[in-house]
């Protein structure tokens, strides 16, 4: 059983973008969970995962932005392979190497997604990367029993995609880009900048000291 997540700040936003994608992706066992707040991402998520975790159905938790919207056909069937590998932890759409901060794009850009900016595109296919942006997590069930985003070091929105991906690195686990069609309805930014720049220290202050 695949599963769906998301963290639902504006409900209308979810219903145009979100939902829909959902909808054409899901399969008839799928359980879709909304957690609605506009306190803590990281809260939101854990929420998702404690309550999936026991589930030993569970193939894989797909977890979205609000303004997210899957418009892959063959959707589950890629999730299915990718994560079809044991090692495989995290799968996104886009991601980086020698990410040394929050701002993963200032690595080595690796995958493909439409935004309403335009279209980021790096190396397409199949990538290992050090961290996925959070426009969309896959979690394998090993991710979903064995990790938690880490909502003592950082708080609010920033962080929680970059900071998983690391916590599955250091476990010997793999993150992953694949070629899987989204589109990414972001205005662009960074919402409040003190709040990303407290992240980003938090970050850069739980992970330096192991090499970051």
């Amino acid at each position: 059983m695949i599963a769906f997540g998301a963290c639902v700040g504006d409900a209308e936003k979810f219903r145009r973008f979100a939902l829909p994608g959902i909808k054409l992706a899901c399969e008839p066992d799928s359980i879709v969970a909304e957690v609605t707040t506009d306190r803590s991402i990281f809260e939101a998520y854990n929420e998702i995962l404690d309550a999936l975790a026991p589930r030993d159905d569970l193939e894989g938790l797909v977890l979205l932005h609000e303004d997210t919207e899957i418009v892959d056909s063959q959707f589950c069937e890629k999730l299915r392979r990718r994560l079809g590998e044991p090692d495989v932890a995290v799968l996104g759409v886009v991601g980086a190497r020698d990410v040394r901060s929050l701002a993963w794009w200032e690595g080595q850009g690796f995958g493909r997604v439409v935004e309403t900016r335009g279209v980021v595109e790096f190396t397409p296919g199949a990538h290992d990367v050090d961290t996925v942006d959070g426009l969309m997590l896959v979690l394998s069930p090993w991710t979903v029993r064995e990790l938690r985003f880490d909502s003592n070091s950082f708080n609010g929105f920033h962080g929680y995609d970059a900071d998983i991906c690391f916590q599955a690195r250091a476990a010997g686990k793999r993150v992953v880009v694949d070629d899987i069609a989204v589109v990414h309805h972001t205005k662009g930014g960074y919402g409040d900048m003190d709040a990303y720049r407290a992240c980003d220290a938090a970050f850069a202050a739980k992970w330096a000291p192991q090499g970051v």
